[in-house]
C-alpha cells in the first residue's frame, strides 16, 4: 500500500478543497494518505517526509508568491524531499484564462516563480484553475482581482464568487500520481 503525504497551504480555501479531493481519490485507489495544512504548526512539526512513498505539495499563488508556510516546510526539508517521488499542484486563477496564449504566458511565469521560491526541483507540477472569491477579498484586492479577471476574460461581477476548478482534472491527476510513482 502506497503511503502519500499531501501538504498544502491556502488563503481563501480553494487549495484545501483541491487537496481534500486529491486525498479522497488517492484513498479510493488504495493509498494511505496523510493530509496536512502547512499553517497548522503542530501538525507540520510531526511530519517526517522520509516516511512516505510519495510527497505531494499544494499551494496557491498570489502576486507572484506562494504561501510562506509551504515554502518554509519544503525549504526546511530539502534533503528528505529530494530523495522522494514528489509532485506540486499550483492553484491559480491564471489556469482559467480563456485566451490560450495569455494562459500559457501566465502559467510559464507562475512556474518560474514557483521554481525560484523552492530549494528543491519539482519535475511534476499540475496547474489547477482556482476560484474568484470576491466575498473573501478586501476592497483593494477585490479591485485588483477584478482587473485580472477582466484581462483573463473571466467573471467580474464582484457580488458573486466563482469556482473554475476542473474536478475531473484533479481526479486524473490523482490517477497519474499513483501510476507514475
Amino acid at each position: 500500500m502506497q503511503r502519500v503525504l499531501i501538504v498544502f497551504a491556502t488563503r481563501q480555501g480553494q487549495t484545501e478543497k483541491v487537496a481534500k479531493r486529491l486525498s479522497e481519490k488517492l484513498n479510493e485507489s488504495g493509498a494511505t494518505v496523510q493530509l496536512v495544512n502547512a499553517r497548522d504548526t503542530s501538525a507540520v512539526a510531526g511530519v517526517d517526509p522520509g516516511a512516505f512513498d510519495l510527497l505531494v505539495f499544494g499551494a496557491s499563488m498570489h502576486a507572484g508568491g506562494l504561501e510562506p508556510e509551504i515554502v518554509d516546510f519544503i525549504n526546511s526539508n530539502v534533503e528528505q524531499i529530494a530523495r522522494k517521488a514528489r509532485s506540486f499542484f499550483l492553484v491559480l486563477l491564471s489556469a482559467a484564462a480563456k485566451d490560450p496564449e495569455l494562459r500559457a504566458t501566465w502559467l510559464a511565469d507562475a512556474r518560474k516563480k514557483l521554481d525560484n521560491q523552492l530549494a528543491v526541483a519539482f519535475d511534476d507540477c499540475e496547474m489547477v484553475a482556482g476560484a474568484l472569491a470576491y466575498s473573501k477579498y478586501s476592497i483593494p484586492i477585490r479591485w485588483v482581482m477584478k482587473r485580472i479577471a477582466r484581462k483573463a476574460g473571466e467573471d467580474t461581477d464582484t457580488s458573486k464568487d466563482y469556482e473554475y476548478t476542473d474536478w475531473g482534472q484533479i481526479d486524473r491527476y490523482a490517477q497519474r500520481l499513483l501510476v507514475s510513482d
